[in-house]
């Protein structure tokens, strides 16, 4: 039946096919691409698509516009193979494919390298999940750095993992802007993360001292399931309205270890006005109350909000206008 289909729309002219092609989503336009050289020769143009890649048991392709997205699963489960599923979230909405392979994570790097090659599309995010490979992440960090230069973002994965393995991931990859942790270490010890990224984000940072958090250069950062308290919050906020640290900040987020005291300890001299609530990070946080609006000895204003996630964990998120005000300048 697919020969025939071929068949049927190699006998179109070439503006009807393309605008068959056109129709297909981004994983049926590449699986027509692989059926035939003929199939790829009339699939090969370039687009524009966000692409992220998924290492772990069943690696993912993913690809789309970042709202709606397009998503190949392998798996070594031959059942399952064909079956489709979507997965809604507030903020996207996405359409699974589960795909059968004995080396599922072979079969991973082989498509996205037919789909670049096709598309001309590059990489926008790498996801590593590093409970799911033993030695075996070794090989997979060569291959993202003999395949790419550099990756906008990174997010890696594990559960009571040495941090050293950690480390070695963070010295091997080429992490260009964002880079954000979801990692469970059973040791204490500190991270050296690359200077050059700009945005960063911990979510289990039960190492981190005031000294390292003064220590971070990047412009946006989160500190979650800290120790720190609302005295070193305090001492955060106040060295940068008097321009002593951070000065090219954009957000800051962490979390608040007593929330009763954030405003009589966290906020200690330190003179505000209320203002309005400013947007959460995320489609799961829920402002508490309205802002509290600081200005540095420059001018630069920022609103600190206290936000409540879905887990009922509170954070407090400091946003400034040095984003307005380099737009404004250009």
């Amino acid at each position: 039946m697919m020969n025939r289909a071929r068949f049927r729309l190699f006998r179109l002219d070439y503006v009807a096919i393309r605008e068959v092609l056109n129709s297909l989503d981004p994983i049926d336009y590449i699986n027509f691409s692989r059926a035939s050289k003929s199939c790829k020769a009339l699939a090969s143009i370039k687009k524009s698509y966000q692409v992220c890649l998924t290492f772990g048991i069943c690696p993912v392709f993913m690809i789309g516009n970042g709202i709606n997205n397009y998503a190949v699963r392998w798996t070594k489960e031959k059942q399952k193979d064909g079956t489709r599923w979507i997965k809604t979230w507030p903020d996207e909405w996405r359409e699974y494919l589960l795909k059968y392979s004995e080396n599922p994570l072979g079969a991973m790097k082989e498509f996205y390298m037919h789909a670049r090659s096709l598309m001309g599309i590059d990489i926008d995010s790498v996801v590593v999940r590093m409970d799911d490979f033993e030695e075996q992440f070794r090989e997979i960090l060569y291959w993202l750095n003999s395949t790419f230069g550099e990756i906008p973002a990174v997010r890696v994965w594990g559960n009571n993992q040495r941090q050293e393995k950690l480390q070695y991931v963070l010295d091997n990859v080429k992490c260009k802007n964002s880079l954000k942790i979801f990692w469970k270490t059973t040791e204490n010890l500190t991270l050296e993360i690359p200077e050059t990224i700009k945005e960063l984000r911990i979510c289990y940072g039960s190492w981190i001292t005031l000294n390292y958090l003064m220590s971070l250069k990047m412009s946006k950062f989160a500190l979650l399931h800290t120790y720190l308290t609302n005295k070193d919050i305090n001492f955060f906020f106040k060295s940068w309205m008097q321009m002593k640290s951070h000065k090219n900040l954009e957000s800051f987020e962490i979390n608040l270890t007593n929330r009763e005291d954030f405003i009589a300890i966290g906020l200690r001299d330190i003179p505000y006005e209320m203002g309005p609530t400013i947007p959460g990070p995320y489609w799961c946080y829920t402002a508490v109350e309205g802002s509290f609006e600081i200005t540095r000895k420059d001018g630069l204003t920022a609103s600190i909000c206290i936000f409540e996630s879905l887990m009922k964990e509170c954070s407090a998120v400091m946003c400034t206008r040095l984003p307005f005000v380099r737009v404004s300048g250009r």
